[in-house]
């Protein structure tokens, strides 16, 4: 019963924000991804997300929700729900920036910088996964390197 009201608590919070769930999970995904390289890092990683929904024709939570063996293709995601994820964040004061993110992500992505140069992949700039070798990556933004690939 306590799980079920703090449940009914925290839906109340997010419907008053007028956002949508969408919106609140590109946010808390935004966050856990590149929290620490600002609103730049974030922005890049929104534009990745775009890219991959323009890719796949898929919405923006069907992107960061899809999943291959329990593995996420966005780490944050690795051992945690998505629901989780976003009461993690959302009450950190940077959520709201990248709530405005998500909400561009989710209903105006033309409006998106294009930081990333349409990249589609990305990883830590020190490391090289077994996907982007021989490639070079198209930006490097605060700690991450972003690859546009093809599928």
């Amino acid at each position: 019963m306590k799980w079920l009201l703090t449940v009914c608590m925290w839906s109340l919070t997010f419907t008053t924000t007028g956002a949508t769930y969408e919106e609140r999970a590109v946010a808390s995904v935004l966050m856990g991804e590149a929290w620490s390289d600002g609103f730049r890092g974030m922005t890049a990683v929104a534009e990745v997300i775009h890219q991959r929904s323009l890719e796949k024709g898929k919405s923006p939570l069907q992107v960061i929700s899809a999943h291959r063996r329990r593995v996420h293709a966005f780490s944050c995601l690795n051992g945690t729900m998505l629901d989780r994820l976003i009461q993690k964040f959302a009450r950190q004061p940077d959520f709201k920036g990248a709530l405005r993110l998500a909400e561009t992500v989710c209903q105006s992505p033309s409006s998106l910088p294009g930081l990333s140069k349409a990249a589609n992949h990305y990883t830590r700039a020190n490391e090289t996964p077994y996907w982007a070798r021989g490639t070079r990556p198209v930006a490097i933004i605060g700690s991450h390197a972003f690859y546009k690939l093809e599928y």
